[in-house]
C-alpha cells in the first residue's frame, strides 16, 4: 500500500510575493477647451467633459455632434496641429441652460435656512436652490445651490419647488431671472468631473471671467489658466487695464495672451492660447533634457496662428518692460521679416515663467507621489533615521528626474540657511534633501512622535533657469 509523499514546504517552505504597483504621478501634458456646445450634457450618460485622442480627435469629435465650426472643434484643431502634437486633449461644457439667478415668488412656510428645494420647469432638471434666510419658517432669501444649477431651464416666474428631505418646506415658488453658467462655474464643474487636464481655456471668457478664473486657479495645484484678449485698454496701455488688474493681483498661475482678430483675416486668433497649450503639452515629455522655456514657442513653431504687428509703444504696454515691473502680457511677434517669436513666456505675476510653473508643480506631484508610494507598499515605515532615510530617498528620486529633464541643474546655494546648508554651499547635482535625525528633532516634539509625525524634510533646488536674452559686442582691429 503506498503512502502520502510529504509537500516539500515541511523542509523548504516558499512563499512567492508579488509586490504591489507603484502609482504614476500625473503626466501634466493634457489640456482642456470650455465651451458652449450644447454636444457634452451637463449630466446624465458620460457628462461634462470628454477626453480625445490625437490619432482620431476629428472623426471622434464629428460623431459626438460637433461641427468644423463649433470653437471647441477650431480649438481642439489648433491644439493637435502642433509638430509635434500632443497625445490627448479634454473639451469640457459650460452650460448656457444651467439656473443662475432665481428669487422667491410665493415664500410658502416651514422652511429652515439650509433647506435645499428642487426647481421644477418643464425641459429643466437637476437645478436646486437653498434658502439663505428665513423668518418665522417663511423663506426671505434664495440661492441656486453651488455646483448643482441644472440644464435646460429658461427664463420664468412662478415654477414651482420640491424640498429635498429632511426639509419639510412647502409652498415655495420660484423667479429664474438669469440662466447661464458663468465659465469659472464650468471650470469648477469640469475640474470634479475629471481632474487630468492641467492648462485650461474658457472660448468664450471676457474681461470678468479672466479674473474669476486666474483668482480660482491661484487658488489650486496643478492647475494653469490660459488667457485670451484682444481687450483695447491693454493694448493701449489704459490704467487698470485687465493685464494690470490680473499682475496687480500676482497670478502667477494665468498666461494671458494678447492676440487680435486684426481685421478679421485671422479668426482663429480669439484661440490663441489652442495653439500654446498643444505645444506645451507635446513639449512636455520629462525625458533627458526635455526642459524648455516658452518665450521662442519651445524651440518649435507654432502653428495655426499669425503674428501682430504692434509698435514698440503698444508692445510696451502688453509686456512691459521686464517681468518685475509687469504687466507681463505675451505676444506673438515677427522679426526681421524672418523670425516668428512667441515672448515672453511670463506669467501674470512679477518674475514668474511659465516653465517654472509648470516644473515646479511636475516637482511637487514627484516627491508627493513618491513618498505615498513608500508609505504604501512597504510593511511601515520606521521612526528611525534608517525609515527616514527611505523618505528622503523618495524625495532625492523625484529631485534626480528635474535634474534629468534640465529644470534644475548644479550651482551654488544662495538661498537661506537650513540646517546644515549654507550660503556658498556648493550643490553639484542642483539639490539638496535635508532633514534633523530623530536624536535631534525627537526630544522636543513628543506630540508629534506620538503622533506617528516625521520630522520634516528640507528640499533646496536651483534652477537651471533659461536664455531669453543675448548681449554680444564684437571688437573690430583695423
Amino acid at each position: 500500500m503506498g503512502t502520502q509523499p510529504l509537500p516539500l514546504s515541511i523542509i523548504a517552505d516558499v512563499t512567492v510575493v508579488t509586490a504591489s504597483p507603484q502609482v504614476a504621478s500625473p503626466t501634466f501634458n493634457s489640456g482642456l477647451v470650455i465651451g458652449p456646445s450644447t454636444v457634452i450634457p451637463s449630466y446624465g450618460t458620460n457628462p461634462r467633459i470628454r477626453k480625445y485622442l490625437q490619432g482620431n480627435w476629428s472623426s471622434a469629435m464629428l460623431t459626438d455632434g460637433f461641427t468644423n465650426n463649433s470653437p471647441e472643434y477650431i480649438f481642439m484643431q489648433m491644439y493637435f496641429s502642433q509638430s509635434p502634437p500632443p497625445q490627448q486633449g479634454f473639451v469640457g461644457r459650460q452650460d448656457l441652460t444651467a439656473l443662475q439667478t432665481i428669487t422667491i415668488g410665493v415664500p410658502g412656510t416651514l422652511w429652515a435656512v439650509g433647506d435645499k428645494f428642487a426647481v421644477n420647469q418643464g425641459g429643466g432638471s437637476n437645478g436646486f436652490g437653498i434658502v439663505t434666510a428665513e423668518t418665522a419658517g417663511v423663506p426671505t432669501a434664495i440661492v441656486v445651490a453651488s455646483l448643482a444649477q441644472g440644464t435646460g431651464y429658461t427664463v420664468a416666474t412662478g415654477l414651482t419647488t420640491t424640498a429635498v428631505s429632511p426639509s419639510t418646506g412647502t409652498g415655495l415658488t420660484v423667479n429664474i431671472t438669469v440662466i447661464g453658467e458663468t465659465c469659472l462655474q464650468a471650470a469648477q464643474a469640469c475640474r470634479i468631473a475629471n481632474p487630468q487636464w492641467y492648462p485650461f481655456m474658457c472660448t468664450d471668457a471676457v474681461n470678468a471671467d479672466h479674473t474669476a478664473l486666474s483668482a480660482w486657479t491661484l487658488s489650486q495645484t496643478g492647475t494653469i489658466y490660459f488667457g485670451n484678449t484682444s481687450d483695447t485698454l491693454a493694448l493701449n496701455g489704459t490704467t487698470g487695464n485687465i493685464l494690470q488688474s490680473l499682475y496687480a493681483s500676482s497670478s502667477k498661475r494665468t498666461w494671458m495672451q494678447w492676440a487680435s482678430t486684426q481685421g478679421g483675416g485671422y479668426p482663429n486668433q480669439i484661440y490663441f492660447t489652442a495653439a500654446i497649450m498643444g505645444q506645451t503639452m507635446a513639449s512636455n515629455t520629462q525625458l533627458q533634457n526635455s526642459a524648455f522655456t516658452e518665450k521662442f514657442s519651445g524651440g518649435v513653431p507654432l502653428i495655426g496662428v499669425y503674428t501682430e504687428p504692434l509698435s514698440t509703444t503698444q508692445i510696451g504696454n502688453i509686456e512691459g518692460t521686464t517681468p518685475a515691473q509687469g504687466p507681463n502680457g505675451n505676444l506673438f511677434l515677427n522679426y526681421a521679416n524672418a523670425f516668428s517669436i512667441l515672448e515672453q513666456g511670463t506669467m501674470m505675476a512679477e518674475d514668474v515663467f511659465f516653465d517654472q510653473i509648470l516644473n515646479l508643480d511636475i516637482l511637487a506631484s514627484d516627491i508627493q507621489f513618491n513618498v505615498l508610494n513608500v508609505l504604501t507598499t512597504v510593511p511601515k515605515v520606521p521612526q528611525t533615521d534608517a525609515g527616514q532615510q527611505m523618505l528622503v530617498q523618495a524625495v532625492e528620486d523625484a529631485c534626480n528626474q528635474a535634474g534629468l529633464t534640465g529644470f534644475i541643474a548644479g550651482g551654488v546655494w544662495e538661498g537661506q540657511t537650513i540646517l546644515g546648508l549654507k550660503p556658498g554651499t556648493s550643490l553639484p547635482s542642483g539639490y539638496m534633501v535635508l532633514t534633523p535625525s530623530y536624536a535631534t528633532w525627537g526630544p522636543a516634539n513628543p506630540a508629534l512622535i506620538a503622533a506617528r509625525q516625521a520630522p520634516p524634510i528640507y528640499v533646496a533646488i536651483i534652477e537651471a533657469g533659461a536664455v531669453h536674452f543675448v548681449t554680444i559686442e564684437v571688437l573690430v582691429q583695423v
